[in-house]
């Protein structure tokens, strides 16, 4: 009876190895796939906000406003949480936002957007006029800083707070005016999608 050599033996293993291997990758890759789209999916809740408080803010003007009063308004308003040097979906959410703004302000219609710094203590109002000069942002958009203790709060009283600003989710908060319930955003949706929920923002709870 013919016997293989050990070289022969050990390659014919090897191959039988890297066989094996492709077969489960490519049973792993479907799920990967599946993973990744989930991670992407844009969710729409309703959430219970209790009444702003009056936390100090500072505009990217420098100017001093209370959290409660910047944010009283009889137009839609979005709200978002930023920080400058975030490379990723920061800037992404930041550019999606702008070209919402340049779309629906084009209809003739008024909206105000808000975007609240979690890294004070480097976005002061210079930095924060410069990044948002970078997406071309228009007049009605206005970004705030100003203690790291009052940033904090305002993240907790809208559940955005995860420990530290990498860990911040992407979300955008929305309602159509003051006395208006909110509508939470998670995930990476389109221009396309933001513009049709201001479209069907409810008036009342």
């Amino acid at each position: 009876m013919t016997t293989l050599s050990e070289p022969l033996a050990a390659a014919g293993r090897r191959r039988s190895l890297a066989l094996l291997l492709g077969a489960g990758l490519a049973a792993v890759a479907p799920r990967r796939a599946q993973a990744t789209a989930a991670d992407t999916r844009t969710q729409v809740l309703r959430p219970h906000v209790a009444a702003l408080p009056a936390v100090a803010l500072t505009t990217m003007q420098g100017e001093a406003r209370l959290l409660d009063s910047a944010l009283a308004t009889d137009v839609p308003l979005v709200l978002n949480f930023v920080f400058t040097t975030c490379s990723t979906s920061c800037s992404l959410q930041t550019a999606v936002l702008a070209q919402v703004q340049r779309e629906w302000q084009g209809r003739g219609r008024k909206l105000q957007l808000a975007s609240i710094t979690i890294d004070p203590d480097n976005d002061t109002p210079e930095q924060l006029r410069r990044f948002a000069g970078g997406f071309r942002t228009g007049p009605g958009w206005q970004f705030y800083t100003g203690r790291f203790d009052d940033l904090l709060r305002v993240q907790k009283h809208f559940d955005v707070y995860r420990g530290s600003k990498a860990s911040h989710p992407p979300v955008l908060l929305m309602r159509r005016h003051a006395r208006a319930p909110w509508l939470r955003v998670e995930g990476f949706p389109a221009a396309a999608e933001l513009v049709a929920l201001l479209e069907s923002l409810p008036a009342a709870a």
